[in-house]
């Protein structure tokens, strides 16, 4: 006996939507894993000094701003780009913590405190170099500053309810477009909310550091544009929430060509963002502060790598990211005082 035609009809209007959510499902997971070429070797040392800065984006002869957008609307933080003339290689000569603040990056942090953001809570967005315990998590109550960061005392003060705040935007084998979905979230995030916005509205913080970059490499010769266009994204999320973003460069040169960093530091000016050029902080250091792999950072004293009583936590790439990261969020501190 052959079934009836609304049979038919049913099973298709429930099967055909399972296929479509199924083959989108895949195609999302094989975007978003990490694939595992042969890295390529760190990129030699520079031997040039950081070129002199007459703002925070805008260094002596080698950018020229053509263009301004401006918000139209200064209860909500606009995303705005300046148009410049980037010069090639221009990140490798920037210094390693911004000397300066745009007005631009003023006005987002500005906006974002009339919004409710706290002007104590920075969070992070990053892949496994990033996550706790390695880096900043330390600061909230295992360290040794030294005698020569003594100074720094204050910025852990200021943002000590950071250090410890659980973090999902910081994992293994986390790229651009993970934080952008939802596929990965923890019980914290409504349903389908994004990532990133879920980490945002958890920790409502005023600062987000992002160090986005080694993972997306490793797929980045089959797709250079992509990581640019998420970067974007991100940016201009968390520039709409209030939230000033601080871009970082990598240590890294997985993809070859050091073309990461390259957009890294050409969409901080685009933003007139802060930027922490932290690869140039490791080009000193033993290989380039990165394992033999050319990946991860290595270390000396073992997580939470906050350990400065002697120079020899200097040379490895864990010590060096979290004490420039923590000069990074003292300098934020002073230029980005709370109001009273």
């Amino acid at each position: 006996m052959k079934p009836a035609k609304t049979s038919n009809n049913h099973a298709h209007r429930v099967f055909l939507p399972l296929l479509i959510f199924v083959a989108i499902l895949t195609l999302v997971l094989s975007a978003c894993q990490p694939a595992n070429p042969t890295a390529s070797a760190p990129a030699n040392p520079t031997a040039e000094e950081a070129a002199p800065m007459e703002s925070a984006t805008t260094p002596a002869g080698t950018l020229q701003e053509t263009a301004t957008t401006s918000p139209t609307d200064t209860d909500t933080p606009v995303p705005t780009r300046t148009a410049v003339v980037y010069t090639p290689g221009l990140w490798k000569e920037l210094p390693v913590l911004p000397e300066a603040l745009s007005d631009r990056a003023r006005e987002i942090y500005q906006q974002g405190l009339a919004m409710g953001n706290d002007p104590h809570v920075y969070t992070k967005v990053g892949d496994c170099n990033s996550m706790s315990p390695d880096f900043l998590a330390g600061f909230g109550g295992q360290y040794d500053l030294g005698k020569d960061f003594a100074y720094l005392q204050p910025a852990i003060d200021y943002y000590k309810k950071s250090f410890r705040l659980p973090n999902q935007a910081t994992n293994p084998g986390t790229t651009t477009s993970r934080v952008l979905v939802s596929l990965w979230n923890n019980d914290e995030c409504l349903p389908n909310e994004p990532m990133l916005e879920c980490q945002y509205r958890v920790d409502n913080p005023s600062i987000a550091i992002i160090m986005l970059g080694t993972i997306d490499a490793k797929t980045h010769q089959q797709q250079p544009e992509v990581y640019e266009q998420n970067l974007r994204a991100i940016i201009e999320k968390t520039i709409s929430l209030g939230i000033l973003p601080v871009l970082t460069t990598k240590a890294d040169n997985i993809e070859g060509d050091e073309s990461i960093n390259e957009t890294i530091a050409r969409l901080a000016m685009e933003y007139e963002l802060p930027l922490w050029n932290f690869w140039k902080a490791a080009q000193p250091l033993a290989n380039h502060g990165l394992k033999p792999d050319g990946e991860h950072l290595n270390f000396w004293s073992g997580p939470p790598s906050t350990d400065f009583s002697l120079p020899i936590a200097l040379d490895y790439g864990k010590e060096v990211k979290n004490i420039t990261a923590l000069q990074l969020l003292n300098f934020l501190r002073e230029e980005l005082p709370a109001p009273q």
